[in-house]
C-alpha cells in the first residue's frame, strides 16, 4: 500500500463529508451502495472506518455480499432477493424521510456476473431498480443530501490494472483515485472550491447561451440532438429542498442537460467498456432515429445491451447529454477504469434513459425522457455547440 496512505485516507474522507456531503453536526449518516452489489462491499471497511472517525456521529452501514448476489442470479431465487433489496430501500427511505445524509460507496466488481445468463443479469438490475428507482428519484428532487463516491478494491484493481504485478495494482487504484479526488493537492477542501467555482461558470455560460443542440463528433460516434426549450444545464452541485447545498457525485468534472427525448440522431460509438450489474458490456456501437435506438451491437454482452435496451419505452432513449470542460487526471490516465463515475469523468459522455427533472423548467414535460434506468455511455468525441437561428 502507499506510504503516506493513512494521511491521505483521512483526507480523503474528509472531502467526502465536507465538500460532498456538507455533513451538518448531528445529522445521521447511512453508508449504503444500491446499485452493483446491494450494499457496502467488505473491501470498503477502510474507508468506512475513515469516514465514521470524520463525521464522529451517528454512521449506519448496509453491508453488501457479492458472492451472494451471484448465488441469486444463477438461481433465479427472485423471491430471496426481492427481500434483501426491499428491506435495503425501507431502510434508505426511512433514513430519508428523517434527513439523514446518505453516502454511497461505489465499487466495482466487473467480473462478478461472468457466466451468469444475460436474462438473470437483466432481471437482477430490475428489481434493484424497481425498489431503487423510488429512493433515487426522492435524492434527485432534493430530499436530503447525498454522495456517490468510489471504493477501491481488490477485484476493481484487478480489472483496471492488469498491466501492472498484481501486487501494485490496488495501491496504483488508490492513486489515480486520490488524484482524481484532488486529495493529493496540498489543500484539498480549498481545491474542492476553485474547481467547483469553475464548473459553476462554465455552466452559466452554457446556460446563457440557450442553445438548440449539440453534435458529437468522433471516430465512429457523429451524433446531433436537440436540445428543448427551457433546458437547463447543471453540475454535480445540487440543493435540498430545504435549502442545503452538497455534491452528488465525487469526482466530478462534469456539465449536462437533458436533450429532447426524440431529437437523438446518428451513431455512437461507445468508448469504453461498461459494467451493467456485476457484468461487462465491451464495444457498444448505437444508431439512432427520431430519438431511438434502432440498431444495437457489442463485441460482448450483446444479449444483455439488447435486454438492458427493452427495459421499458425510454431506455433506448437518451436521458442526458454531458460534457467534460477540460482535461482531466482521468483523462491524462489513459486507463479503462471499468467504473461508472471514474469513466464518465474521462471523457464527453451520454446516457440511455432517465432524464433528471431539474434539466428542464419547462410546463411542459414531455420532452423529458422517462426510464427504470439510467446508463452513462462515454464517448471519444468532440462536442459541437448548436446555436438558435
Amino acid at each position: 500500500m502507499l506510504a503516506d496512505f493513512a494521511p491521505r485516507l483521512r483526507a480523503f474522507a474528509e472531502v467526502i463529508l465536507r465538500a460532498g456531503l456538507n455533513l451538518q453536526r448531528g445529522q445521521r449518516l447511512l453508508i449504503a451502495e444500491p446499485y452493483e452489489l446491494q450494499g457496502v462491499a467488505r473491501s470498503a471497511e477502510v474507508i468506512v472506518e475513515a469516514v465514521r472517525q470524520a463525521a464522529a456521529g451517528d454512521v449506519e452501514v448496509i453491508w453488501g455480499d457479492g458472492a451472494r448476489l451471484r448465488e441469486f442470479a444463477l438461481n433465479k431465487d427472485w423471491r430471496g432477493f426481492v427481500q434483501l433489496v426491499g428491506a435495503n430501500a425501507r431502510r434508505m427511505q426511512d433514513h430519508i424521510r428523517h434527513q439523514d445524509a446518505l453516502l454511497i460507496l461505489q465499487g466495482s466488481q466487473p467480473r462478478l456476473l461472468d457466466g451468469v445468463p444475460a436474462d438473470a443479469v437483466t432481471e437482477l438490475r430490475r428489481i434493484g431498480w424497481e425498489y431503487y428507482g423510488p429512493v433515487a428519484q426522492q435524492l434527485v428532487a432534493g430530499a436530503t443530501n447525498w454522495t456517490i463516491a468510489p471504493a477501491p478494491g481488490p477485484a476493481w484493481a484487478q480489472a483496471a490494472y492488469p498491466d501492472l504485478p498484481a501486487e501494485q495494482r490496488l495501491a496504483a487504484l488508490w492513486e489515480d483515485v486520490f488524484t482524481a479526488m484532488r486529495v493529493n493537492e496540498p489543500a484539498p477542501l480549498a481545491a474542492w472550491q476553485v474547481h467547483l467555482l469553475y464548473l459553476r461558470q462554465h455552466c452559466d455560460e452554457l446556460n446563457a447561451q440557450r442553445l438548440a443542440g449539440l453534435r458529437y463528433q468522433g471516430e465512429g460516434t457523429d451524433l446531433t440532438v436537440s436540445l428543448p426549450p427551457g433546458h437547463v444545464w447543471s453540475t454535480a452541485q445540487l440543493v435540498t429542498t430545504t435549502g442545503l447545498h452538497f455534491v452528488a457525485n465525487l469526482p466530478t468534472e462534469e456539465i449536462f442537460t437533458a436533450p429532447h427525448r426524440d431529437s437523438a440522431e446518428g451513431t455512437v460509438r461507445v468508448a469504453r467498456p461498461i459494467n451493467h450489474g456485476g457484468a461487462v458490456i465491451d464495444g457498444i456501437e448505437l444508431e439512432f432515429r427520431r430519438g431511438r435506438v434502432v440498431t444495437a451491437q457489442a463485441r460482448t454482452g450483446a444479449e444483455l445491451l439488447r435486454q438492458l435496451l427493452d427495459t421499458d419505452e425510454g431506455a433506448g432513449r437518451l436521458g442526458e447529454v454531458a460534457l467534460i470542460p477540460h482535461e482531466t487526471s482521468l483523462a491524462r490516465a489513459e486507463r479503462l477504469f471499468h467504473h461508472p463515475l471514474l469513466d464518465e469523468n474521462a471523457a464527453n459522455h451520454i446516457a440511455l434513459g432517465e432524464g433528471y427533472g431539474f434539466s428542464l423548467k419547462s410546463p411542459d414535460r414531455s420532452p423529458l425522457n422517462r426510464s427504470l434506468i439510467h446508463v452513462d455511455l462515454p464517448i471519444a468525441a468532440a462536442a459541437q455547440l448548436l446555436t438558435r437561428n
